[in-house]
């Protein structure tokens, strides 16, 4: 891994006041290089008394062995593998329910549990004996660890959130691509990991094929569909900055010209107006969406549908779709796909990489065509 920016310092805690209690001088003397820290304890100082008894540098034994274990296996493949950007560790254990993600010579950690929940001292304390731990394991640089603590927030697209100022990337080799990162800006990097093998399989399928790519996101699938060769590629997001960056992604491998088309725009309302026709398209659409920007809320299981009518519209005889989504419980629509001619082919355990066990974090995946039966219940 390289540093895309030079000047990268990521160095997180300039200073911490002395309001803060007792636990916190622990947490400046040993953590204070990791980035996120200081965003977390000042939550945790809203709700945890001054006195309580937090001890920094506890040892996790069960996390501790299992993340030994786990990366004995992972390194070796990831490396086999060709790529730089992979889970070690996916909440194995019902007492650790976090993940830890490399990034080359970075680590970043997912706290899923909101520390303002109950028994937050024990949360805390866990969560602590986490980071030390992995510290301890990985044989880790603190100032090479990014938190993230993942706190539901009404309202607001964490997706788009924007956390910090810092704008600076890091380039990632995933097989033959190279892609832009941003570990400390936003809730996510810049690049789903569990959409790998998804990403690969698009490559593949695009050999000599028009590519649609649809919430198109910092547009990793359209950068592996132009290595694998797509004739063209139309990358569509709602969001200026996630635009920018698939542009840069682009260019990163080479991909430029009037072959690789990108606008920004509302996918719905793209779709209403599109009249070009696509060989391949791949749509990873938002579980929900309720956007300022849209003429009424987005919810996956309920309009999912009527969203995949919309692309057989611009899908070629014998194109392809890839849907993915990862709404938990979600079940498409069969028979409604029957009705509008068209068939799925569930292919979720053939995109399931190796790094990612937890049932929660299984991406669901189909493939869908034309069946040349049926008429649109949308006319």
């Amino acid at each position: 891994m390289k540093i895309h920016n030079e000047a990268y310092n990521i160095s997180l805690l300039d200073s911490i006041t002395q309001e803060f209690p007792s636990y916190t001088q622990q947490i400046n003397n040993q953590l204070k290089d990791i980035h996120g820290i200081q965003e977390y304890i000042q939550t945790c100082n809203q709700i945890i008394d001054q006195k309580t008894d937090i001890c920094v540098n506890k040892y996790a034994i069960d996390y501790a062995n299992r993340l030994r274990k786990n990366i004995k296996k992972l390194d070796k493949w990831a490396e086999l593998q060709g790529i730089e950007c992979y889970r070690i560790y996916d909440r194995d254990l019902p007492d650790y329910k976090i993940a830890v993600d490399r990034y080359g010579d970075w680590i970043v950690i997912h706290e899923y549990a909101s520390p303002i929940t109950i028994n937050t001292c024990k949360t805390l304390q866990r969560f602590l004996n986490i980071i030390f731990t992995t510290l301890e394991v990985l044989k880790q640089p603190v100032d090479r660890v990014v938190l993230k603590t993942r706190i539901k927030q009404k309202g607001k697209d964490q997706q788009y959130q924007k956390l910090n100022q810092n704008d600076n990337y890091l380039v990632v080799t995933e097989f033959n691509a190279r892609l832009l990162v941003n570990l400390t800006d936003y809730i996510d990097t810049g690049l789903f990991l569990d959409h790998r093998i998804i990403r690969t399989m698009l490559g593949h399928l695009s050999k000599g094929k028009d590519f649609l790519n649809l919430f198109a996101y910092t547009g990793s699938a359209s950068v592996h569909a132009g290595l694998g060769g797509a004739l063209s590629t139309t990358s569509i997001d709602m969001s200026r900055t996630y635009l920018s960056w698939a542009k840069r992604n682009m260019c990163l491998n080479g991909l430029s010209g009037n072959r690789h088309h990108f606008f920004r725009a509302n996918c719905f309302r793209w779709l209403r107006h599109a009249k070009d026709k696509f060989d391949i398209i791949f749509i990873n659409p938002p579980t929900f969406s309720n956007s300022k920007k849209m003429s009424r809320s987005f919810d996956i299981q309920r309009d999912h549908l009527e969203l995949l009518w919309y692309l057989k519209c611009l899908l070629r005889i014998h194109g392809k779709i890839l849907f993915s989504n990862n709404k938990h419980g979600f079940k498409i629509h069969l028979s409604g796909l029957e009705s509008i001619g068209m068939m799925a082919t569930e292919i979720t355990a053939k995109t399931q990489p190796k790094d990612f066990t937890h049932a929660h974090s299984v991406i669901k995946s189909w493939i869908i065509t034309h069946s040349n039966k049926g008429s649109s219940i949308y006319n």
